[in-house]
C-alpha cells in the first residue's frame, strides 16, 4: 500500500481530497474546518509516509491556487469597488489591524530567534489565510511554511468564532442604535393611495434615503407596471418592496395598507422569476437591464440564498434570479432578453475565463520594488488582482468574464483543496518534527498571540465606529476571511444581511494585504 502512494500520485491527491474532504465536513459545536481539511489530511498522509512528498507535482497545488484567488476576485469585484467609498472606515480598521499584527509577528519572531519563514506562515496561519501560505511558499522555495501554518490555523478558526460571540455578546448587553433596529429581508405590501400632489415614482424609489421598489398599479380596475415618471393618484392600490421598518413608515405616510393583495391576481400583470443567463448583461446594473422597454420592474434579486432589493444601481451577475413583474403578453419577451436558462449558467464562457487566468498569471510575475527587496505578486495576488477587475467590468465586447454563481463556487472549492492538499503532502515530515520540538511550542504560540491580536483589534475598532452587533460580526469574519467564522457569525445573528455585506467588503483588500504581508515577513 505504501508502495502504491508513492508511485500513483494521482491516487494520493484524491485519497487526500477524499479524506480531508470528509474531515472539513465534520462539525464541532457548530463549526467546520471546511477545505483545511485537505491540509491536514495531507500533513498526516506525509508525516506518515514521507516519501510521497515529492511525489505530487508542485504545480497541482499553484493551479490550485490560481483558481481560488481568481475566482474569489471575481465574484467580489461588483461589491468591492462598489462599496469602498462607504466601506473606507472598516476597510481602514481591518487592513491597519492586519499591518500591526505583521509587525508584531516580525517583532516576536525576531526575539525568539524564529526564521522568516516560519514567521510568515504562522502569520498566515492566524490570518487562516491560504493564498498568504502559498505567497510565503513561492518566496522561500519550499513548502516549509506551513508547519507554522497548521499549528497555527486551528485557533485561528476557533479564536475568531470566540471574537464573534463576544461580539454579539456585548451588543446583546450594551446595544447600540443600529442594534436596535436591525436590517431585515425584503418583503412587499399593498398599499391604497389617500394622498394628493405625489412626487414621480422616480422620487419615491429613493423615499427618505431608503430604495423602494413600485411593481404594480390598480387604478379603475385595470393593473399597469409604473412609469418612472408616473404620479400615484388617491384612490390607486399600488404594491411596493421595500424592508419592513421601511414600508411601516412610507405606508403611514402615504395611506395605507390595502385589504386586496395585488399579486395574487395575476391576469393582468404576471410575475417570475427569470435567470439571468444571457452574457450580454454580465456585469450590468438592473437599471442597464432596461427593463422598462417591456413595461417591466425588477423587484428582487436573488444571490446564493439571500434576497436582496432590485436597486437601480444593483450590479447583476450570471446566475441572479431576477423576479420580474410584468404585462403577462410581455413575459415571454422579458424571459427571452433575460436568457432564463439554467443550463447556461452553469457554463462559463471559456475564452473570458482562460483568458482572464492567463492575465492573472501574467501579473502575478509582475516584480514591485521595495527598500531593499523585490515584491513579486506570484499566483496568490496577481489573479486576484486581475479578478477583482475583471469581476467589476463583467464583460469586454463579446468575452464573458463574469462566471456563473454556482461555477464559481464549485471552481474556488477545488482550488482551495488542490493548493491545500499539495502543501499538506509537502510538509507533513517537518510538522511531525516541529510537534515534539521547542520550535513547534513557540509557533503554537506565536499563531495564538497573533490571532488574539488580531481579534481584540477589530472588535475595538468596531466599537469605535459605532458597529453595532451584527456588523461587527461581519467586520471580524470578513478581516479573517474564514468561512467557518462567516457561517459563526450567520448562524448567531439569525441570517442579518449586515454579515454578510460586510463581509463582502472586507474580503478582497485584507486579504490581498494579509498577501503582501506575509510575503514580506519571509524576506525579512
Amino acid at each position: 500500500m505504501l508502495t502504491v502512494l508513492v508511485e500513483q500520485p494521482l491516487l494520493t491527491l484524491f485519497l487526500v481530497l477524499t479524506v480531508g474532504t470528509l474531515l472539513g465536513a465534520i462539525r464541532v459545536a457548530g463549526t467546520s474546518i471546511g477545505p483545511a481539511g485537505a491540509l491536514f489530511a495531507g500533513l498526516a498522509v506525509s508525516a506518515a509516509v514521507p516519501d510521497v512528498s515529492p511525489a505530487v507535482p508542485q504545480v497541482v497545488g499553484t493551479l490550485g491556487l490560481a483558481l481560488f484567488v481568481y475566482t474569489v476576485g471575481i465574484a467580489g469585484g461588483p461589491s468591492f469597488f462598489g462599496g469602498l467609498r462607504r466601506g473606507a472606515p472598516a476597510i481602514g480598521l481591518a487592513v491597519g489591524t492586519y499591518v500591526l499584527v505583521a509587525v508584531v509577528a516580525w517583532g516576536l519572531g525576531t526575539v525568539l530567534g524564529l526564521a522568516a519563514s516560519d514567521v510568515a506562515g504562522t502569520y498566515a496561519g492566524a490570518g487562516t489565510n491560504t493564498s498568504a501560505l502559498a505567497a510565503v511558499v513561492e518566496v522561500v522555495g519550499d513548502p516549509s511554511p506551513a508547519v507554522g501554518y497548521s499549528l497555527a490555523y486551528p485557533f485561528g478558526v476557533v479564536g475568531m468564532i470566540v471574537a464573534v460571540s463576544l461580539a454579539l455578546g456585548r451588543a446583546r448587553r450594551r446595544p447600540t442604535a443600529e442594534d436596535a433596529a436591525p436590517d431585515e429581508p425584503p418583503t412587499y405590501v399593498t398599499v391604497v393611495v389617500s394622498r394628493d400632489d405625489l412626487p414621480p415614482v422616480t422620487e419615491l424609489t429613493h423615499w427618505e434615503g431608503e430604495t423602494l421598489v413600485f411593481s404594480r398599479v390598480r387604478r379603475d380596475g385595470e393593473d399597469h407596471t409604473p412609469a418612472a415618471g408616473e404620479r400615484f393618484e388617491p384612490g390607486d392600490l399600488v404594491t411596493v418592496i421595500g424592508t419592513p421598518a421601511v414600508l411601516r413608515s412610507f405606508v403611514t405616510w402615504i395611506g395605507g395598507t390595502a385589504e386586496e393583495d395585488l399579486v395574487l391576481d395575476r391576469r393582468q400583470i404576471d410575475f417570475r422569476r427569470a435567470v439571468l443567463s444571457n452574457p450580454r448583461h454580465a456585469g450590468a446594473t438592473i437599471g442597464e437591464l432596461g427593463l422598462d422597454r417591456f413595461d417591466a420592474v425588477a423587484g428582487f434579486v436573488r444571490r446564493g440564498d439571500v434576497d436582496v432589493i432590485a436597486r437601480d444601481d444593483l450590479v447583476v451577475e450570471l446566475g441572479d434570479r431576477i423576479r420580474v413583474i410584468a404585462p403577462r403578453e410581455r413575459m415571454p419577451e422579458v424571459m427571452a432578453e433575460l436568457g432564463d436558462s439554467e443550463r447556461a449558467v452553469v457554463v462559463a464562457d471559456p475564452i473570458g475565463f482562460s483568458l482572464g487566468l492567463l492575465l492573472g498569471l501574467v501579473a502575478g510575475l509582475i516584480a514591485i520594488p521595495l527598500p531593499g527587496r523585490t515584491l513579486v505578486l506570484g499566483a496568490a495576488a496577481g489573479p486576484l488582482l486581475v479578478g477583482l477587475v475583471l469581476g467589476r467590468l463583467g464583460r469586454t465586447g463579446p468575452v464573458v468574464w463574469q462566471l456563473p454563481y454556482a461555477t464559481n463556487q464549485t471552481l474556488r472549492q477545488l482550488g482551495a483543496l488542490l493548493f491545500l492538499a499539495v502543501i499538506g503532502l509537502g510538509a507533513g515530515p517537518e510538522l511531525a518534527a516541529a510537534l515534539t520540538s521547542a520550535r513547534g511550542l513557540q509557533l503554537l504560540g506565536l499563531g495564538i498571540v497573533l490571532t488574539t491580536l488580531g481579534a481584540a483589534g477589530i472588535l475595538v475598532g468596531a466599537r469605535m465606529l459605532g458597529a453595532g452587533g451584527p456588523r461587527a460580526a461581519g467586520t471580524i469574519a470578513g478581516a479573517q476571511g474564514q468561512p467557518a467564522v462567516l457561517a459563526a457569525a450567520v448562524d448567531r445573528t439569525g441570517g442579518d444581511d449586515r454579515v454578510a455585506l460586510t463581509y463582502a467588503l472586507l474580503f478582497p483588500p485584507v486579504f490581498l494585504v494579509k498577501i503582501v504581508a506575509a510575503q514580506v515577513l519571509a524576506t525579512l
